[in-house]
């Protein structure tokens, strides 16, 4: 097998090797990988026709689907590089991410043509929109059906890919406008490789990748991942789909648009998936729920082929991870990261020791205090983390930011992201929370996750978002958003809010609490601090 560590040159020896085996399944539908590859080739042909090569950017404006997933893999056929578009985005927020990136062609269902039809004007370097699930009339022009891009072209050859090639992934957004992290192909391809320790297999090298393929397929031991979360962001992306992928496994997309738990489970017992990748407690509490109310019923559902669940991106609590654990003998693999890069993980088991917000960090990640210095294992100072298990290039068209994210500490290149943790005793690390959305209530920090996490802690509250107002003699003061189970029987929030005094300082209890039927999350479970704000400023 080819040494360049290029997604297309490996997906392309996978295919050759193992073309009857099933890549995609959607809706009971599936590709195999001869016909994954056989129309992200056809798609690569299109793209080569409009006129995009080597380093052209490629918009994804898609829900989870086969699609997505194909056409990626077509840009990376073509060295081009793939972009990954919000599909809530509005307007401004659409308008903004087609300049920045300046992509040339943009993918996108057609329930969400209005919306790139409105902003066309406003993105020059947009020259052709290809629309999947469209019936209607297109303009013949700059605009072509997903069926044609794959129906009038014959299969493109593979344009050899290089390790120095770039992959990239927009952040989320959520603290700024979003940033485009650029990654060294080859770094990034070694780094999604960990994935096989994750499932229990020998890391591969690129040499060794089709044979060690083929001896666990021989053996019966094949990945099937559900990605349960968006694919346009980086954990479905690369825990939920490109983990199964380098492993000759099958992706299976989920056909609601909006998760639905039990969906989920009837669909990982029908495929007899082993893997599944959420976001943190705003996928895995109604996931236990579900699970719960199908054992109570006596309709449980049969999960004996899961091994593994996914997360990354939001706290997944201890007490959610505790009450899956009861249900499934699978291992939980919780990451804490960021587009930006990995820092630590933690890895759980029935019977293994949880607390909500502890990992295990990676070599090499460390804190870094206030004013500069390495703070050791063992103090209690809280600090920034550095990590340094893939430093990405830098952040398209943005040399500013690059520098001040990723930095050299003691001649190694690291990221610092922005999020804040202490050493615990026993060398491991608990995250505080990002440092843009910390509250500074008469000169106390606050950090909002630590004191979310210990409201949910209560029965009574089904989620929580915790931001910082402003204040005449605080300066800010810790305020919050929360929502109940249904049917619980609590009076209001201020009796909640009286419970948790035992788990949080009091100078970290909300001192302004609202009530709303459902706390409002991003589609990739992150939270909506910018709602939040908006609902407690209404009061």
């Amino acid at each position: 097998m080819t040494d360049r560590l290029q997604f297309a040159n490996i997906f392309t020896e996978i295919a050759g090797r193992f073309g009857a085996d099933p890549a995609l399944q959607h809706d009971g539908a599936t590709w195999t990988w001869s016909a994954f590859h056989d129309e992200a080739a056809r798609f690569a042909s299109f793209l080569s026709s409009v006129g995009v090569g080597p380093g052209d950017r490629v918009g994804l404006l898609l829900h989870n689907s086969p699609t997505y997933l194909i056409a990626q893999y077509g840009a990376f056929l073509r060295r081009a590089v793939p972009v990954n578009v919000n599909y809530r985005y509005l307007d401004d927020e659409l308008a903004y991410l087609a300049n920045d990136s300046a992509m040339t062609v943009l993918v996108t269902d057609s329930g969400l043509m209005e919306r790139v039809r409105a902003i066309r004007k406003r993105a020059p370097s947009l020259r052709q929109v290809v629309v999947a699930g469209h019936t209607g009339d297109v303009d013949p022009v700059t605009e072509t059906t997903w069926a044609d891009s794959l129906g009038t072209y014959d299969p493109a050859a593979t344009l050899c890919g290089s390790d120095d090639d770039v992959y990239m992934l927009y952040t989320g957004g959520t603290t700024g406008m979003p940033k485009g992290v650029m990654f060294r192909m080859g770094d990034f391809v070694r780094r999604m490789f960990t994935g096989y320790t994750y499932r229990g297999w020998d890391l591969p090298t690129a040499e060794t990748l089709l044979e060690h393929i083929a001896a666990h397929r021989d053996a019966g031991d094949r990945r099937v991942s559900i990605p349960a979360c968006p694919l346009m962001h980086g954990t479905g992306m690369w825990l939920g789909a490109f983990y199964a992928h380098l492993m000759g496994g099958c992706v299976v997309t989920l056909p609601r648009r909006s998760f639905d738990a039990d969906e989920l489970w009837r669909t990982a017992s029908a495929v007899r998936a082993d893997a599944v990748t959420i976001v943190g407690d705003a996928f895995a509490r109604p996931m236990l729920d579900a699970l719960d109310r199908a054992a109570g019923d006596g309709s449980a559902y049969d999960l004996s082929s899961l091994r593994i669940i996914q997360s990354s991106g939001v706290m997944w609590s201890a007490e959610v991870q505790t009450g899956l654990l009861r249900h499934l003998d699978v291992r939980l693999v919780d990451s804490m990261g960021s587009t930006e890069g990995a820092m630590a993980r933690r890895i759980v088991t029935r019977g293994t020791p949880i607390e909500t917000a502890r990992f295990e960090p990676l070599v090499g990640t460390k804190l870094i205090g206030e004013h500069g210095s390495i703070i050791p294992k063992g103090s209690s100072e809280r600090g920034r983390i550095a990590a340094c298990a893939v430093v990405p290039l830098g952040y398209f068209n943005d040399p500013g930011k690059s520098a001040a994210t990723f930095v050299e500490i003691e001649g190694v290149r690291h990221t610092m992201a922005g999020d804040w943790a202490v050493w615990a005793e026993d060398g491991t690390l608990v995250l505080l929370g990002r440092g843009s959305h910390c509250i500074n209530t008469a000169g106390e920090k606050v950090f909002p996750e630590e004191v979310e996490e210990a409201i949910k802690r209560h029965p009574a509250v089904a989620d929580c978002l915790v931001v910082g107002l402003p204040d005449e003699r605080f300066g800010e003061r810790v305020a919050a958003v929360l929502s109940f189970h249904e049917g619980a029987t609590v009076a209001d929030s201020d009796s909640v809010l009286h419970d948790v005094k035992q788990w949080l300082a009091n100078y970290k209890l909300p001192r302004t609490s609202v009530v709303v039927g459902e706390v409002r999350r991003a589609a990739n479970g992150k939270a909506d601090y910018a709602w939040a704000r908006v609902v407690l400023g209404s009061m």
